[in-house]
């Protein structure tokens, strides 16, 4: 609570300062002896982090070698496997001797670990608890400069006002109390710190010093324990010297021939076509992979995507069902043959509500010819008149526009 009024009090000036309507004092010497505890206080984290990932690290790299080691034995454990796969048999044959490896270097590094808990973590916890503390007396100094600050502006606006009343003369005896009292806490914390900061410096440094060598040298006995094991163990069974610039990453690329090209190629791998498709592909006579084929002769001037030849060899790799030209051009019908005029509409019952139908649109069409419904994949359909047969023109009706098209563009619902 007490904590919380003085904020509130310092606020108000603290606001007039960032306005440049309240001034603000400043000691560079402390100011530079503030920026080199600073340092003290990151160098300090830094080497905590560190010390505690190399901790984690190896303990870590320990784990997964061993794990290595159990999960090639129970991948390989199959006399059969060893046979189809000649190189891990002799990589099986080697496990024995790679657990028992692991366990030494286990055996090994153990003690560096504890030696980095004890020597490097723990110190450097010791180190940063005191540097907190360092830092909140700091922290009680900037306020006291708040509050310096506050009254000394306070005493100064009211001294060197010029017609002072009655209570202005009685309240500057008390601003001159409070701004003294100010200044005497500040310049009691800001002596403290600027007297002792350097002695804890020098302390600091002949503290963290030895810590950082230790340090640097328990990474290069971990790194050399590690690489004789693995050397030792390597020798006479595997190459590890870097003698070719292939690196793993192409040697593996390398040895996978065109196996992902053969996985690309399998069918089972890709989405399942919807069951209309699969419908009309089969009518077709076209494979699976293959739109279906062309049941019209192509026009004359039929639009790109719907261009089709007559020939067998070309039409089983068409893609949706070519367009033929409405009995709106002359020139066109008697190059196609003419289409069948779509039958009359059946007159609905006495009494009975027509009902409406939709189809679904397999693929895009775009009108060749007057008459003609242009719509897209997935658009819905609704129909006005149909045959029985897809092979026929049908009317149907779509985003407000009325129109023929061909029966096998659309499937049912």
């Amino acid at each position: 609570m007490k904590g919380a009024l003085k904020f509130a009090k310092r606020t108000p000036h603290l606001l007039q300062g960032k306005v440049g309507m309240a001034a603000k004092s400043h000691d560079a010497a402390f100011d530079e002896l503030n920026r080199k505890f600073g340092q003290f206080e990151k160098n300090a984290d830094h080497l905590h982090k560190d010390a505690t990932a190399m901790k984690d690290g190896v303990k870590n790299m320990l784990l997964s070698g061993a794990g290595f080691g159990s999960a090639f034995a129970n991948l390989f454990a199959n006399a059969s496997n060893r046979s189809a796969y000649p190189k891990a048999e002799q990589t099986a044959a080697y496990l024995p001797i790679y657990d028992a490896m692991m366990e030494e270097l286990r055996e090994t590094l153990t003690p560096e670990i504890e030696l980095i808990e004890s020597r490097i973590i723990s110190p450097a916890n010791e180190f940063i608890g005191i540097c907190k503390a360092v830092r909140k007396n700091i922290t009680k100094r900037d306020h006291k400069l708040i509050d310096y600050d506050r009254h000394n502006n306070s005493y100064t606006k009211l001294k060197d006002k010029k017609d002072k009343t009655l209570k202005d003369e009685q309240n500057l005896f008390k601003v001159e109390q409070d701004f003294e009292t100010a200044a005497a806490d500040y310049e009691y914390f800001n002596n403290n710190l600027k007297e002792e900061l350097p002695r804890f410096f020098e302390m600091a440094q002949r503290f963290i010093t030895p810590i950082f060598h230790s340090f640097y040298y328990m990474q290069l006995n971990v790194y050399y324990l590690t690489l004789d094991k693995l050397q030792t163990f390597a020798d006479g069974k595997y190459d590890i010297a870097k003698t070719s610039g292939i690196s793993i990453e192409d040697t593996y690329v390398q040895q996978l021939n065109d196996a992902a090209e053969r996985l690309e190629a399998l069918t089972i791998r890709k989405p399942t076509p919807p069951s209309a498709r699969v419908l009309q592909q089969a009518r077709s006579g076209s494979s699976p992979a293959s739109p279906p084929a062309s049941r019209y002769a192509p026009p004359p001037k039929a639009a790109p995507t719907h261009n089709r030849v007559a020939s067998a060899s070309t039409a089983s790799a068409a893609a949706p069902p070519a367009y033929t030209a409405g009995a709106s051009s002359a020139t066109s019908s008697a190059a196609a043959g003419k289409r069948a005029p779509p039958p009359p509409p059946t007159k609905p019952k006495p009494g009975a509500a027509p009902g409406v139908t939709y189809v679904t649109a397999l693929y895009d069409y775009t009108a060749q010819a007057d008459g003609d419904l242009s719509f897209s994949t997935g658009d819905r359909i609704e129909v006005v008149e149909r045959t029985a047969s897809t092979e026929d023109w049908w009317t149907g009706k779509v985003h407000g526009v009325q129109g023929v098209f061909p029966g096998n563009y659309v499937r049912e619902g």
